[in-house]
């Protein structure tokens, strides 16, 4: 475990904040030829990265202070939850919120510009790897071969649990894999970032399951699978759209 990988006079940088810079330094490259491609300017992936990176800050700040303290825990000592702690999910959705806000305001088609950004799957594979680094985000307790102990971690636990962050670093590598295999085949609009959604939400859905987190308010599921189940519904309207679309214009042309 390496919670610090270095530090600038007496400022820690952690490893996890090492991670994530280098995610969304590859994501961007990779996004530079996506735009290109699909005829979006550099000008608007600057804008629209901007704000998935500021919004990826603040959701995923917002949703470490939700699930780990209570409001009267946070007035009482806010800088110990705003110097610490984030979480992935929340730094997705707070990037997608953002990412709505620009693309409303540009009168962009929405889904076109998501399939550009498609490779920020990347940062959340980066991401992980800070998270084992730094000793959070862990498991249950588990007896397997691989499980660990993080006695340095956030919290630390000297018991052995399940390396969850391993178990999300591969599962959205293998997403990032098959969405960079498959964006150039002849797809509809959409169909990418829907494909995405449904993965990214199927995949933090299970392995909540091998997680102590916050509860929602069903019992046995935590408020990150329901945010989970959010994205995996909007995944699969889209696709439903999209199957509709197709099927209509199929019709249509049978009928010329």
């Amino acid at each position: 475990m390496y919670p610090v990988l270095f530090r600038i006079g007496d400022f820690p940088v952690s490893s996890y904040t090492v991670m994530l810079i280098i995610g969304f330094l590859v994501a961007y490259l990779l996004c530079i030829g996506e735009f290109k491609r699909k005829g979006l300017s550099e000008d608007l992936l600057d804008l629209l990265f901007t704000a998935c990176v500021i919004g990826a800050l603040l959701g995923s700040k917002v949703l470490f202070i939700v699930e780990n303290a209570t409001f009267k825990e946070f007035i009482a000592d806010p800088v110990r939850y705003l110097s610490s702690g984030l979480t992935q999910l929340g730094g997705f959705i707070g990037a997608f919120i953002l990412f709505w806000v620009i693309v409303r305001i540009k009168n962009l088609n929405f889904w076109l510009a998501a399939d550009a950004m498609a490779p920020l799957v990347i940062t959340y594979v980066i991401g992980r790897i800070g998270c084992l680094l730094v000793g959070d985000d862990y498991g249950i307790p588990s007896n397997l071969p691989w499980a660990m102990s993080f006695p340095q971690g956030e919290p630390p636990t000297w018991e052995r649990v399940h390396p969850t962050q391993i178990y999300e670093m591969l599962a959205m590598a293998i997403i990032f894999i098959y969405v960079w295999k498959v964006r150039k085949k002849d797809k509809p609009v959409g169909w990418l970032a829907a494909f995405v959604l449904l993965l990214m939400g199927s995949q933090r859905f299970l392995i909540e399951f091998l997680r102590n987190t916050t509860p929602s308010f069903i019992p046995g599921i935590s408020l990150a699978q329901l945010m989970s189940l959010g994205l995996v519904a909007g995944g699969v309207l889209k696709l439903l759209q999209i199957r509709m679309h197709e099927t209509n214009l199929a019709k249509s042309r049978l009928k010329e």
